[in-house]
């Protein structure tokens, strides 16, 4: 069965801190969790079949990708959580619900202790200053002034926004996103 696709309307893709934002609402989502969580963008790709939604070891050509935006690990609880951005009105759109049956048959697969949640645009809250920040960044235009805008905002953040702004992602940082692994085998970055 072939779903429409949804069709976003005026995305503006940021780079920043070695990862590609599609979307300013991907940009906020990571403001508002910066303080409590690691993240990582698009940190697995699912291939998986189509007719049973089941994921697979070795692609084929009529297996599909699936890829999930972040997936991100509270820096205290170390629950983790593989995350889908999308704007309101994409609530109902049958992708959705794919997506989402598709990305917990595999973390059931693979044994992981992420949950799988969705974050509608209009559900991202931010304190007021990282409202400010984020309506800073919205205001520049060009690529210098959002490096520079990128580099404040990580020296602002300390050791959470250190392991950002490298442009990889420290192997310490990757073990405790993807598997939870204590965090004084991982801090500071």
């Amino acid at each position: 069965m072939k779903t429409a696709k949804f069709i976003y309307t005026n995305p503006r893709r940021i780079k920043g801190w070695g990862y590609r934002f599609d979307s300013l609402t991907e940009l906020k989502y990571v403001v508002s969790i910066t303080d409590e969580y690691e993240f990582l963008r698009e940190p697995v790709v699912i291939y998986y079949n189509p007719g049973n939604r089941m994921p697979v070891d070795n692609p084929k050509s009529n297996y599909r990708p699936y890829t999930p935006d972040f997936l991100i690990r509270h820096k205290q609880t170390r629950e983790a959580f593989l995350v889908e951005i999308k704007p309101r009105a994409f609530q109902g759109q049958p992708q959705l619900a794919l997506r989402k049956e598709v990305a917990e048959n595999y973390i059931r697969w693979k044994k992981y202790d992420w949950e799988y949640k969705v974050v509608f645009d209009n559900g991202i809250v931010l304190s007021a200053e990282q409202l400010e920040d984020f309506e800073d960044c919205c205001r520049l235009k060009t690529k210098t002034d959002l490096n520079n805008w990128f580099e404040q905002y990580s020296k602002k953040y300390g050791h959470a926004a250190r392991s950002l702004i490298n442009g990889t992602s420290d192997n310490r940082k990757v073990q405790f996103v993807m598997f939870g692994t204590p965090q004084q085998l991982c801090f500071p970055f």
